[in-house]
């Protein structure tokens, strides 16, 4: 890329460059002072080697500083102090809760809610049970299931301190919830989701019993059915009293097992919680660009639920080794005892803290907010992001008009740098999304679990990967561009970003304002008379020390964004990446000249691929999944073993053994269903199948009105009612409004109904025909059915549930 085998910023490649732009003689005339102040970083190559290789170390250790930075506490025995915390104590609630799968509607759910009431009152308080239809309608498929949560409250010493209990409860002001789900999912025992806040939180009530009492009443909620739909927080924030007296609500929640527990979520007007949690839990992970990206992507909590009915709060998950979620290996053993301290140290300070706070009024400006290592969470309000955009534009120019008097920056190409960075860093996310499809296709037991057991090779892997192919790139447009040139063009970049979010999503201006700043101010002072005074050694320092914040704010976000959105989402990760790759085009410059870059990047991709493929192990520690049911068809009396798995693996063959490739059944799923591997099976004797009862069928004008009732006679905890053939207008759920915009694939789940009927009204459009059709499952397969799963091989979490028995009745309407 330069002429000499030094880092220019730029200097005799200035002088060519300023040759090579035809309306550019200023340039040429300036190109010698650009050699004083714009002088290489050493004065030979082997100085140059020197330098640049020690400063990409220290931007490693950066990195590293900033990846690792969160240090878990140990897990604190069961005989440490009372007023402590002790993850040895929450553990004994947590062998109680999730050895086994509990989801609502179950037996093993009723047995946990039991122990949660036993250990309550043992506590000495007064637990409450509110059992009732909790309903779920805000996505295109609705929800409804008989939910029992349990609730305690502990009376605080404010004014006017309520007793806890009846209508005079929380009179002395607004009261601080704990919220967490005691329900699993039916393929796994919950041990981190949610089990292990559930226990925390029992954890935390005796802590509060053993301390000094709270000035807020502190209530403790445990929803259930949050995997069905968030049925128990609808539930409660709809009909129960305490919901209205509530100031503040802290929500707690896993997607993986380990790591530290990240606040990614809060309510709207959070200026004045992020203050209250720096204050409480000065070294909490937390990130206001988590919050901007996860107000857009159609995930929900409990949290969800207290955010519509305009209850304040913040919500925390630990994400780390997401390849556990929702399934069997969601267990005991694999918890990380030193996460689950870390989220009873941080809960319990935040109880001491917000219940000893006024709750009454917590709404303030959106504050913008990060966590640096060694620092803890750092905040600000938004008002001030867009006089920051402002200064940084303004440096921004200052910069660039330095660099073009100094004869090292052309104008045009600067300008022009900025789209060709940006496809640049388009093609380097599309590279690493590529690679990702090829794992996938090497590795398709990856696709089965959602997130590989040794993800973190795959990440390292892409950072080799588009580091090599950032310098391949720049040396491809050399001819352009000088190294300077390109990287100014990627500050450019950034600076549009960073305009942009300050419209849009100003809670990600941090990572795009600090680094712009530290690096400008960099160049202004390498750029400015003084600059040709400094050492090449000085010169490598404050260039590290530019890009420190960079890789301190970007570093972990690009984890945990690759840890969240999963190696399937690599083209973010990569994106990501490649944008600080262009601020780090300078010191990158250094090195290309003898192939230390991008060879050496791009072996270590390739090495870390390697390590991928050779720790991409199967077995009963990490096993894979599969996906098998039976289903039974009452109509035509069929019965079939049914997989929507990609491929069968050994196991599953045994099911399937003289099936080629996959097909429909529509007998099962309807004409317009995707195809399953499908074969026939054994009837089950005595299975049932669901009731459909038609109570009114009208026409009015261009609308028809049905009105039916739907149930499970064998009181499966899920059934399902499903609408086809015709748009659903509007429809109504027990006499309430549950649809009011028009859906051609309108889809009603039910649970824990037992033999309950839902009563539904659906209106269509007139003289159309349709299907109702109700499938009722009940978990585990029919006793003999075939051979036992291998201890490598459980049950799959994606789309239909696995390990079911499904019954299928069908009505039509002409």
């Amino acid at each position: 890329m330069s002429t000499s085998n030094s880092l220019r910023l730029p200097a005799a490649e200035a002088a060519g460059a300023a040759a090579a732009e035809p309306d550019s003689a200023s340039n040429t005339t300036s190109a010698a002072s650009a050699t004083s102040t714009s002088s290489s970083i050493a004065s030979t190559g082997k100085a140059n080697w020197g330098l640049g290789i020690g400063a990409i170390i220290a931007l490693l250790l950066l990195l590293a500083l900033s990846v690792g930075s969160v240090p878990l506490p140990a897990p604190q025995p069961a005989s440490v102090a009372p007023g402590v915390f002790s993850a040895g104590r929450a553990m004994a609630h947590l062998q109680h809760i999730a050895h086994e799968p509990h989801a609502v509607g179950t037996p093993a759910n009723a047995r946990v809610r039991a122990y949660l009431v036993a250990q309550l009152e043992a506590l000495g308080l007064q637990p409450q049970i509110q059992s009732g239809l909790g309903k779920m309608s805000n996505r295109p498929w609705g929800a409804v299931g008989m939910v029992h949560n349990v609730m305690v409250r502990i009376p605080g010493t404010g004014n006017g301190a309520s007793t806890g209990h009846g209508a005079d409860a929380g009179k002395g002001g607004k009261a601080l919830l704990l919220a967490a789900h005691y329900d699993s999912v039916p393929t796994g025992p919950g041990a981190a989701d949610d089990g292990a806040s559930v226990a925390a939180i029992m954890e935390v009530l005796r802590a509060v019993k053993a301390g000094a009492p709270l000035q807020n009443d502190l209530i403790a909620l445990f929803t259930d059915g949050e995997e069905a739909g968030l049925l128990g927080s609808e539930l409660f924030v709809s009909r129960h009293p305490w919901a209205k007296e509530t100031g503040l609500v802290l929500n707690f929640e896993y997607r993986g097992n380990s790591g530290p527990m990240l606040m990614f979520e809060t309510s709207p007007g959070n200026g004045k919680l992020i203050a209250g949690l720096a204050q409480a839990v000065p070294q909490q992970v937390a990130s206001s660009m988590l919050y901007e990206l996860y107000k857009n992507m159609p995930n929900d909590t409990d949290m969800s639920t207290f955010k519509r009915a305009g209850v304040a709060g913040l919500n925390f998950a630990a994400i780390e080794n997401p390849a556990a979620y929702h399934l069997h290996t969601d267990s005991i053993a694999n918890l990380d005892q030193r996460t689950l301290q870390q989220q009873g140290d941080s809960m319990l300070a935040m109880v001491r803290h917000f219940g000893n706070t006024g709750l009454q009024d917590l709404k303030a400006v959106d504050s913008v907010y990060f966590d640096l290592p060694g620092i803890g969470l750092l905040h600000y309000s938004s008002t001030v992001v867009m006089p920051l955009t402002l200064l940084v534009a303004g440096l921004l120019c200052a910069v660039a008009v330095m660099g073009i008097r100094g004869g090292v920056l052309r104008p045009g190409r600067i300008l022009l740098a900025a789209p060709v960075f940006l496809l640049m860093a388009i093609l380097l996310g599309i590279a690493c999304q590529l690679v990702w499809l090829g794992v996938s296709l090497l590795h398709p037991e990856y696709g089965t679990l959602g997130d590989p057991y040794n993800s973190h090779w795959y990440l390292l892997a892409f950072v080799g990967l588009v580091i090599a192919g950032y310098i391949a790139m720049t040396a491809g447009v050399k001819r352009w561009f000088q190294p300077l040139e390109l990287g100014f063009g990627a500050l450019v970049l950034w600076q549009g970003l960073l305009v942009l979010s300050s419209f849009a999503m100003p809670g990600i201006t941090f990572m795009l304002v600090w680094p712009l700043l530290a690096l400008l101010g960099v160049l202004a002072l390498l750029f400015s008379r003084r600059g040709a005074a400094i050492t090449p050694g000085a010169r490598a320092a404050l260039l590290v020390l530019g890009l420190a914040p960079a890789v301190l704010l970007c570093g972990p976000v690009v984890r945990n964004l690759y840890v969240g959105l999963s190696p399937n989402a690599s083209v973010v990760s990569g994106l990501m990446l490649a944008l600080v790759a262009g601020l780090m085009t300078p010191l990158l410059s250094v090195l290309t000249r003898r192939l230390l870059l991008p060879a050496v990047p791009l072996a270590a991709c390739a090495a870390f691929l390697v390590a991928g493929s050779l720790t991409a192990r199967t077995d009963a520690d990490h096993p894979t999944t599969a996906n098998l049911f039976y289903a039974w068809d009452s109509e035509s009396g069929k019965a079939y073993w049914i997989s929507r798995d990609d491929q069968l693996d050994a196991w599953s063959k045994s099911y399937f053994p003289n099936v080629k490739e996959k097909q429909q059944v529509p007998e099962l799923f309807g004409s317009a269903s995707r195809k399953y591997w499908a074969s026939p099976a054994p009837q089950v004797p005595g299975l049932a199948a669901p009731q459909i009862d038609v109570l009114s069928d009208t026409v009015k004008g261009a609308v028809r009105e049905v009105r039916f009732s739907a149930r499970t006679l064998r009181q499966a905890p899920i059934f399902s009612v499903r609408i086809e053939g015709t748009e659903v207008l509007s429809a109504k759920v027990d006499g309430q409004q549950f649809v009011q915009k028009a859906n051609p694939k309108w889809l009603l789940e039910a649970y824990a109904m037992d033999d309950r009927p839902v009563e539904i009204t659906v209106q269509v459009k007139a003289g159309t025909p349709f299907d109702i059709r109700v499938n009722d499952e009940t978990f585990g397969l029919p006793p003999h059915a075939g051979p036992a799963r291998p201890a490598d091989l459980i049950q799959s979490i994606h789309g239909t549930n696995s390990d079911t028995v499904r019954a299928v009745r069908v009505k039509r309407f002409t």
